[in-house]
C-alpha cells in the first residue's frame, strides 16, 4: 500500500492510496475511482495499477493522451518512481517524491488556478470492483510457470539488465538448493535479449540444454533453474 499524488502547476491537489492488486481509474467521468472535472481530461483518461511490487500506467483511450517521460503510451506501461507521468495538464507521481505540509491536496478547489476550469468532484477511498489487475503483455516479459518465483510476471521493457537468483536484490527471485545469489542475467542487446549464466552449483537450463555460455533468447524459450520454470515471451 502506498500513496500517490496528482499535481497541477507544481501544486499537490489530490492524494490517494493504492493497494497491492488494485487498479484505479482517473478521468472526468463520475464512474472513475478518481474524478477530475477538467476539459483537458477525458471521461476515462488514465489508470494506475500495482501488481507484484510493480506499478503499471495505461492510457484508457483518452483524447489528449498519456505521457511517460515525454513519450505517449497506449498499453500497460511499467513505471518506477523516477518516471514522469503526465495526463492532460496534470502530473501523477508517488507521494514520497514530494514533501508537502499536512493536509496538502485535501481541499482541491480553493487552491487552484480557476483559469484552468478545474473542479475536483470525488475520490473513492475504497475501490468498488476489487478485481485483480492483470497487465497486458505487449512487450518482452518473463512468466514464472512453475516453482513460485517472485514476481510471477516481469516486464522487460525499459530494462537493460535483469538479475535472476536467490538474493533479495534480484529482479526475479528464485529459491532452491544450490541456486546462486546471482544465478544468471538477461541482457538487452541490439538484436534482442540474451541469457548469461553465472557460476553456480545449480545448472541454468534453456529448453532442457545447460547454458554454459551466453545464448540468445527467443519467444517461447523455457528457462529452468532446479524446480523453477520461467518462460521468456
Amino acid at each position: 500500500m502506498t500513496d500517490w499524488i496528482i499535481t497541477l502547476h507544481d501544486k499537490t491537489i489530490r492524494r490517494f492510496t493504492i493497494r497491492a492488486g488494485q487498479q484505479l481509474s482517473i478521468g472526468r467521468g463520475q464512474d472513475c475511482d478518481i474524478t477530475i472535472d477538467n476539459k483537458a481530461v477525458s471521461r476515462r483518461h488514465i489508470s494506475l495499477a500495482f501488481l507484484n511490487g510493480i506499478y503499471f500506467v495505461s492510457d484508457l483511450g483518452s483524447t489528449n493522451g498519456t505521457l511517460v517521460n515525454g513519450r505517449k503510451i497506449t498499453v500497460d506501461e511499467p513505471v518506477t518512481e523516477e518516471d514522469k507521468i503526465e495526463f492532460g495538464k496534470f502530473t501523477l507521481s508517488p507521494a514520497a517524491n514530494r514533501e508537502d505540509g499536512p493536509g496538502a491536496g485535501a481541499s482541491a478547489a480553493g487552491d487552484l488556478d480557476m483559469n484552468d476550469e478545474t473542479i475536483f468532484v470525488k475520490t473513492q477511498t475504497a475501490v468498488s470492483s476489487g478485481k485483480i489487475f492483470q497487465p497486458k503483455t505487449s512487450g518482452p516479459h518473463l512468466t514464472v510457470i512453475q516453482g513460485g518465483g517472485q514476481p510471477d510476471k516481469l516486464a522487460l521493457h525499459g530494462k537493460s539488465s535483469i538479475k535472476i537468483g536467490k538474493a533479495e536484490d534480484c529482479d526475479l527471485i528464485v529459491k532452491g538448493w544450490l541456486i546462486a545469489p546471482a544465478q544468471c542475467y538477461i541482457i538487452k542487446q541490439d538484436k534482442g535479449y540474451c541469457l548469461i549464466p553465472q557460476k553456480s552449483w545449480a545448472a541454468t537450463m534453456v529448453n532442457d540444454t545447460k547454458a554454459s555460455r551466453e545464448r540468445p533468447l527467443r519467444a517461447g524459450d523455457i528457462i529452468k533453474i532446479r524446480q523453477n520454470v520461467i518462460r521468456f515471451e
